[in-house]
């Protein structure tokens, strides 16, 4: 018998060799939780929004078609790249997409939230309507609030997906930030900005509405991102009305 070939196909029968899938870690002064438990809590985060990291659309999947799209997926594709040497601890360290609907802001966005997590880093989706109604609904309960809005604040990365929504409908704002709202969203983005902490923004604000619904907030966003923002406007940005002239 080849021990070492039985040995090799034992081992690779665990998703992890570390801890043999048991989720601990055993040394001589004591057990420790395995890293792997907390990437498979945050990837099954994930699923409780209907989203599975390892089958998000990838950033390869991402078509553009003029300079503005080639340049965003430039950019896209190098912050991954580079995330560990230029951006995680930076003041600039996080990604903006703004304005278009139908434009493929989520689908960069979460793409990257889903390679940066793939590659080890502890990465929270946050779809934000569905977070900021569940922050919300929860705001009388203080321990399970603050575990709520913790894993938002402190994760490594996190990723907002369609910030602001409900305040901007076919390019213009159509509500301003209430006193609730920015109860609940600031305390995040705040602590994330004063902590250098790495944040994915996708939102159908432009840079103006952006600074119109919060000057101080929206300086903040765009401060964290600095080069690595992309604002797109414009219907012939919208796929869907694209691919319907295409069939034209």
């Amino acid at each position: 018998m080849n021990i070492s070939k039985t040995l090799e196909k034992s081992t690779s029968s665990y998703k992890c060799n570390k801890c043999k899938d048991t989720t601990w870690i055993i040394t001589i002064n004591g057990a420790r939780r395995c890293e792997c438990y907390e990437m498979d809590y945050i990837k099954r985060l994930w699923e409780n929004y209907g989203i599975k990291a390892e089958e998000v659309k990838k950033l390869n999947d991402y078509k553009p078609f003029d300079s503005l799209t080639t340049n965003l997926k430039h950019k896209a594709s190098n912050y991954i790249i580079q995330f560990e040497e230029k951006y995680a601890n930076s003041d600039e360290n996080s990604f903006g997409i703004l304005g278009q609907s139908g434009a493929g802001k989520s689908h960069v966005s979460i793409s990257i939230g889903a390679a940066l997590l793939n590659k080890n880093h502890k990465v929270v989706y946050m779809p934000y309507l569905e977070a900021m109604r569940e922050l919300k609904a929860n705001s009388m309960d203080d321990e399970y609030y603050n575990k709520l809005i913790n894993r938002y604040k402190r994760t490594e990365v996190l990723v907002i997906d369609d910030l602001f929504k409900d305040k901007v409908k076919s390019g213009r704002l159509t509500g301003e930030l209430t006193e609730a709202d920015m109860k609940h969203i600031y305390p995040i983005l705040n602590f994330r900005y004063a902590n250098k902490l790495a944040t994915i923004f996708s939102t159908e604000c432009t840079l103006n509405q952006l600074l119109d619904l919060d000057e101080a907030l929206g300086g903040r966003v765009l401060q964290m991102c600095g080069d690595n923002i992309t604002e797109i406007v414009g219907r012939e940005y919208n796929y869907r009305i694209r691919n319907i002239k295409k069939a034209q």
